[in-house]
């Protein structure tokens, strides 16, 4: 027995140390698993990290939308206005000035000029972008740069990219020559005498205050001359773009944030990486002989539970238990103050550690095949498991700006009515309803991203191309309108009060692709065209209508006959659009002209208008956008323009 024993624990031992070695080397070498694990780390560091208080070292000067609408052109930024506004920093007391802007081919003349004339008299330690990528900047564009910069302002700019995922995750150290000067952080780091040596270290994120303020200063250009000093003396001041197309890049801060922080300007990106530096930090993260041990204890828990004498269902129990709460240790203690726990090397030695052992104690074969792929099946899908191994490739999460249309749908107190009806007679109808909808949206050529209980949303030109992707949208608007109706009087002809299709459409650029974890993607579109569409069809409700558009989509379908609705200002919004009704062909043409001549009167805010809506609404007794207007004039507003309530 002790013989046994003794053979038991020797066994147990060796299969723990493989299991741990295969795990960690696993997790290290294939890129799906490196994926999730990078995507479980991404998570705690976006959700979890405890609020810092906003940078006191670095100050961001923005090259913003209120800067550039000053100038007749975009790009490349007035060099003038850049020549003033750094001899104004100059005269402010900054630390070290960083321009964060790759001059790479000349503008006029007389401000190229003034510019170099700066760089050459400015007192304030500084330094300026440079690159040699190749897929940055072409030969001449390069001869331009190192002509136009000069070999001892060069800070290498670029950003070192995750190849899985395609996230920022480090500094770039940059190099040691002209051609590859130090990186854009080391370099500041130089400017203020704090000499470190350059490494490719990863970037540990400034967390952005408590109160939602940003993680460091950022001011306009356009506002900068007239700012105290104060707010830069003694301070890193960092030029650069702060626009929503222009040098922005995926952070790991990107899942759970569209906006700023989850595609970072890359000026706002090097502030994390000075800031780092200078005060000392680095990512929480076990060195390798932590990351061992505690994958090896994983694997010496798994070897005790396969030596338990119990059936596959308490084991399988254990198991659960056992992950699920090592998971929420390491993702809610990293908000305690505990590091970036592994997830995956630990998860995997204990399940491998578990399976092995249990081969080599006796279980047969196909059990124990069966339960290690039941118990990863309760984290990644079987089915992309297969097709990851098949193609890592694939697990890559992609992305591109693309101009598409979407569309909106939702059934007006589609949520009261389900309280009220028989389970499966809503069942039946919401099914019959959605099968009639999809039916009309793939036979016009849309994308059906998701279905929101009633709602859908419908994605044109995306996956692929359609050069008439907005009259499309419109069309199939328009059927779906028709379907609409006929489904909901037959409905109310059987007494169930479905209420009317509200729609919504509208037309701009998004982020589109294959978006999630290594374990589930999903293509879908984001960005802040897709929230316009979902408040277009909202504002069918206070209208009135059925179908609303934007001008964007309009514009695109000059074939198409459309009434204007109103100048709504759209909830989360501050600018008014202008929504258009779509019409069919057995619209009245003279009724459409007279309704368009008394639009323009009550846009005019002529008073004497009521009376022609009020004659409309004669011809036309209860249509809802002629009551709305009339009504709203009869309240004293002769207005067009409609802000939208919560």
């Amino acid at each position: 027995m002790k013989v046994l024993r003794g053979q038991r624990l020797i066994t147990g031992l060796l299969v723990a140390a493989l299991a741990t070695a295969l795990s960690i080397l696993a997790v290290r070498t294939l890129s799906f698993l490196a994926g999730i694990e990078n995507f479980a780390s991404d998570i705690r560091v976006a959700a979890m990290q405890p609020p810092m208080p906003q940078s006191k070292d670095i100050v961001i000067v923005a090259l913003d939308e209120a800067t550039l609408s000053q100038f007749p052109y975009r790009s490349p930024v007035d060099r003038a206005f850049l020549a003033d506004l750094l001899g104004m920093l100059d005269q402010k007391g900054a630390k070290a000035i960083g321009v964060d802007i790759i001059f790479d081919q000349p503008t006029e003349t007389t401000k190229d000029a003034a510019l170099r004339g700066v760089f050459k008299s400015m007192k304030t330690p500084h330094f300026i972008a440079y690159t040699s990528t190749p897929a940055i900047v072409n030969q001449s564009q390069l001869g331009y740069l190192d002509r136009f910069v000069d070999p001892t302002l060069r800070a290498e700019a670029n950003v070192l990219s995750d190849p899985l995922d395609g996230s920022v995750r480090w500094i770039n150290p940059g190099g040691t020559t002209p051609d590859r000067p130090p990186g854009f952080a080391y370099k500041a780091l130089a400017l203020v005498g704090k000499n470190i040596p350059p490494t490719q270290t990863e970037i540990a994120w400034r967390s952005k205050p408590n109160g939602g303020a940003a993680a460091f200063p950022v001011y306009s250009a356009a506002t900068a001359a007239f700012l105290p000093a104060e707010w830069f003396r003694n301070k890193i001041v960092l030029v650069g773009a702060v626009l929503s197309l222009t040098d922005r890049h995926r952070t790991p801060l990107a899942i759970i944030d569209d906006g700023d922080m989850g595609r970072m300007p890359g000026v706002i990106v090097q502030a994390h990486a000075i800031s780092q530096l200078l005060e000392g930090r680095t990512t929480p993260r076990p060195g390798l002989f932590g990351i061992i041990a505690l994958t090896g204890l994983a694997a010496l828990v798994g070897i005790m539970l396969s030596l338990l004498r119990q059936g596959i269902a308490v084991k399988l129990a254990l198991a659960a238990g056992v992950i699920g709460l090592y998971w929420l240790t390491a993702i809610f203690g990293f908000a305690q103050g505990l590091p970036l726990l592994p997830m995956l090397a630990p998860t995997i030695a204990f399940l491998a550690a578990l399976w092995m052992m249990d081969l080599l104690i006796g279980r047969a074969e196909s059990k124990q095949r069966e339960y290690i792929q039941g118990m990863f099946a309760r984290y990644v899908s079987p089915a992309v498991v297969d097709q990851l191994v098949a193609n890592p490739s694939a697990a890559r999460i992609t992305g591109e700006r693309r101009e598409a249309t979407f569309i909106f749908t939702d059934i007006a107190n589609f949520t009261g009515l389900t309280e009220r009806l028989d389970p499966q007679l809503h069942a039946n109808m919401l099914n019959r309803y959605l099968n009639g909808a999809c039916d009309i949206i793939l036979r016009h050529g849309g994308t059906i991203d998701k279905f929101i209980g009633d709602a859908i949303m419908v994605i044109f030109n995306a996956p692929l191309q359609q050069p008439d992707h907005a009259a499309r949208a419109v069309k199939c608007a328009l059927e779906l309108d028709e379907f609409a109706e006929i489904f909901r009087k037959d409905r109310n002809r059987e007494g169930i009060p479905l209420g009317v299709t509200r729609i919504g459409i509208h037309t701009g650029v998004a982020t589109i692709g294959n978006f999630g974890s290594d374990a589930r993607t999903e293509f879908t579109a984001l960005g802040d065209t897709v929230n316009i569409a979902s408040r277009v069809e909202g504002a069918n409700k206070t209208f009135g209508t059925r179908i609303c558009c934007t001008g964007d989509v309009v514009e695109k379908c000059p074939d198409l006959e459309f009434l204007p609705v109103g100048e709504a200002i759209l909830r989360g919004k501050s600018q008014s659009v202008t929504l258009w009704l779509p019409v069919s062909g057995d619209t009245g043409a003279e009724f459409a002209s007279q309704y368009r001549s008394a639009f323009s009167q009550l846009s005019a805010g002529d008073q004497k208008v009521k009376t022609r809506f009020a004659e409309l609404v004669e011809q036309k007794p209860g249509d809802p956008l002629l009551i709305f207007h009339l009504k709203r004039m009869e309240a004293g507003t002769v207005s067009t323009l409609v802000t939208m309530d919560d």
